[in-house]
């Protein structure tokens, strides 16, 4: 069974670099995306409150991510 996003990043909170930074700060959000591709998380994290430093956090994660699943 392949993980979604939302699950594998919610299994990183333990690291102690920027993916886990993000995985902690989404983990009682319960407007995070449960589910969906790529453009679904670039939607939620290109809300005009997003800094950039968690834009570029996301695209870090979604790159670990995807290389994991090829």
């Amino acid at each position: 069974m392949t993980d979604t996003f939302a699950h594998w990043l919610r299994q990183q909170n333990d690291r102690e670099d920027v993916v886990g930074e993000l995985a902690r700060s989404i983990e009682n959000d319960e407007m995070f995306p449960a589910h969906g591709d790529k453009a679904i998380f670039d939607g939620y994290f290109s809300s005009d409150n997003t800094v950039p430093e968690v834009r570029a956090s996301f695209e870090r994660a979604w790159e670990e991510f995807s290389g994991e699943r090829a």
